[in-house]
């Protein structure tokens, strides 16, 4: 009985260090924070079709919009990363410093972070569950310092500088 255990552990942590090693090569060091978010957007799914049965609202439409959503999360995320990149090398190779923009893909990335929880939260609500209502507000409060950090790096006016810094 010990062999089948030893050898059910071992093809168990091969397999587990696979995962681990093949979405570090994807995702980098912080595959953890992606898979966080993964499993943020099927619980928020999940809720959502709880909220739907519970309203007498549920739709195979609203599910496959819901499902499309979702998905473009991630591309959007992805664009995101890969934009930065393109821009950080394309300004490697003119000589002009765009490092701050690697930033851009972990800005979108937290603000979908934030909204999915707050999603999850505002279907718990609507489903009866006592969110502390502190827990919304501080979502809230992430979300507009994630929101002013980003526009520190690039400002909404679009023109790389602040306003107070225009000649």
């Amino acid at each position: 009985m010990d062999t089948i255990i030893n050898v059910f552990g071992d093809k168990a942590n091969l397999i587990w260090g696979g995962v681990v090693g093949g979405l570090t090569y994807i995702f980098g060091g912080h595959w953890a924070i992606f898979v966080l978010f993964l499993v943020l957007n099927v619980v928020d799914y999940v809720y959502g079709v709880l909220k739907a049965m519970a309203t007498n609202t549920m739709s195979s439409a609203k599910g496959a919009k819901g499902v499309v959503k979702k998905v473009s999360y991630w591309v959007v995320i992805a664009l995101a990363f890969g934009l930065s990149c393109v821009f950080v090398e394309i300004g490697a190779a003119v000589g002009v410093g765009l490092g701050f923009l690697q930033l851009l893909g972990w800005f979108v990335l937290a603000i979908y972070i934030i909204n999915e929880i707050t999603s999850i939260l505002e279907n718990m609500v609507a489903l009866g569950v006592d969110v502390p209502p502190i827990l919304l507000r501080g979502l809230a409060a992430a979300k507009t310092a994630v929101d002013a950090a980003g526009n520190k790096v690039v400002p909404e006016n679009g023109s790389g500088r602040e306003d107070n810094d225009r000649s």
